[in-house]
């Protein structure tokens, strides 16, 4: 499995530190999930179309992926604003290809008012067919997260089932599954391999609310997820996803990123160790 973290992590730092953090503290690539002040990818000055070319070269030099894009199109809308969302998420498959990123995140959104749960979910899914078949030709997957009205695996399994395009799956949140009351066992017979990315963060609740801290340091069963994963033989990637961004008084990346690929890393080991030793 390799790991990776997602640029909500560093919100202040360039595209150059990114990639030189990354390389220095042993991750195999990036999520970019907005840029500095950008949060619309596509329109940051190294993302446009006329300099797409050169930041897939900086990537690919440093023995970096960009392996997801998280975009914040939401396919529970409907009329002109189903048709803002579906445009952003285009915009975003466009820019994968340029940079052989494999996987767009998209997201179901909270239920419309006076919308039931069943037709949610059939809207969904009917806008994420529509999607796939319209980036098919780009070779990037569009993948729902386990987030707003959708934080259990088993809502989302219940859309992919009614998908037929093999370009889609889901970017998996544990921490929201489990949060949502989901064990990772039960997330992942739900999805299997449609799971094409997996993003770990960890927390504690105090005081009836959830407080993130650094990997390990919670209460979030992560090894469990990993478990279940081998168990599939998901070889995907890992992603810290530490939301500096939306949470400034979280500890700053240079702390919490390369605690990340250690922890992780020992959790891996000591997985391989227990295989071994039953077999």
């Amino acid at each position: 499995m390799k790991l990776t973290f997602t640029t909500l992590a560093c919100p202040k730092w360039s595209l150059e530190e990114i990639l030189r953090n990354a390389v220095a503290w042993g991750y195999q690539g990036v999520e970019l999930r907005g840029l500095q002040d950008e949060m619309f990818l596509p329109r940051h000055p190294d993302l446009t179309p006329a300099n797409r070319e050169a930041t897939r070269r900086r990537f690919h030099e440093v023995g970096l992926q960009v392996v997801a894009l998280g975009s914040s199109a939401r396919l529970g809308t409907t009329g002109s604003e189903w048709e803002k969302q579906a445009e952003e998420a285009k915009q975003y498959a466009e820019l994968a290809a340029a940079l052989n990123c494999p996987v767009v995140r998209v997201f179901g959104g909270n239920i419309p008012p006076g919308m039931d749960k069943s037709t949610y979910l059939n809207l969904v899914a009917e806008h994420l067919q529509e999607l796939a078949e319209t980036v098919k030709p780009l070779r990037v997957i569009m993948a729902l997260e386990t987030h707003d009205a959708l934080v259990k695996a088993e809502d989302v399994a219940a859309i992919l089932n009614k998908v037929s395009a093999d370009n889609t799956g889901c970017v998996w949140d544990v921490h929201h599954s489990v949060r949502a009351g989901e064990t990772p066992e039960q997330s992942v017979n739900f999805l299997g391999k449609r799971i094409v990315a997996t993003h770990l963060k960890d927390s504690v609740r105090v005081d009836g609310s959830v407080r993130y801290v650094p990997i390990g340091q919670g209460d979030v069963p992560l090894v469990d997820a990993i478990k279940a994963l081998r168990r599939i033989g998901y070889q995907g990637f890992l992603t810290f996803e530490w939301e500096k961004r939306w949470h400034p008084t979280l500890e700053e990346p240079e702390v919490v990123l390369p605690h990340f690929v250690v922890t992780v890393q020992a959790w891996l080991r000591d997985l391989d160790k227990n295989s071994g030793s039953q077999g």
